[in-house]
């Protein structure tokens, strides 16, 4: 892990707070496409966008751009980012669910929701109803895995299911996201 990491945002952002923090030359706007259901696209403003390791993505509020941010997100394997309890993309599932405490759901590989963690059964990274910030993550297989051997499609699966061996160490956090309802 590197030396030196960085930790989310608690609190909601908006663009003149990100701007004074970071610099405007350090923000890009781009687009990202939607997933299904969802509008086709939608922008993003992207903190540090061509540095991987320092990359941060915030979903616009497309009614009100001077809003904060209803949406962070990390998606970069290399990325100093974590959020207050250590949370980072890279970790594998079995280090995930060590974090949080308790097993996790999550949805199968290969579609557009595939790898959302749907349920952290009450533990740590769980949030309670009308939390005032709710963390989402989303997991990928990595590099290397067998994808025959990881759970795929629209259903649910645990990570303490006893059908998928190898998810533990085969299944890494590919995205970190923190939304303010």
């Amino acid at each position: 892990m590197q030396a030196e990491t960085w930790e989310l945002p608690e609190e909601a952002l908006n663009r003149a707070t990100l701007e004074s923090r970071f610099g405007a030359g350090n923000i890009r706007e781009e687009s990202r496409a939607g997933p299904e259901g969802e509008p086709a696209s939608y922008p993003v403003l992207v903190l540090f966008p061509d540095e991987p390791s320092q990359r941060l993505e915030l979903v616009v509020n497309s009614g009100r751009p001077d809003a904060a941010f209803p949406v962070i997100r990390v998606s970069e394997p290399s990325s100093r980012w974590h959020d207050a309890t250590g949370l980072r993309t890279g970790m594998s599932l079995d280090e995930l669910v060590a974090l949080n405490g308790a097993p996790v759901t999550f949805y199968g590989l290969g579609w557009d929701y595939g790898g959302t963690v749907a349920d952290w059964h009450g533990g740590r990274l769980g949030s309670d109803e009308g939390a005032k910030r709710v963390r989402s993550v989303i997991l990928a297989a990595r590099e290397g895995a067998d994808a025959q051997a990881l759970p795929t499609g629209d259903s649910q699966f645990r990570s303490d299911d006893a059908g998928w061996p190898k998810a533990g160490k085969d299944l890494q956090v590919s995205e970190v996201g923190i939304r303010w309802p």
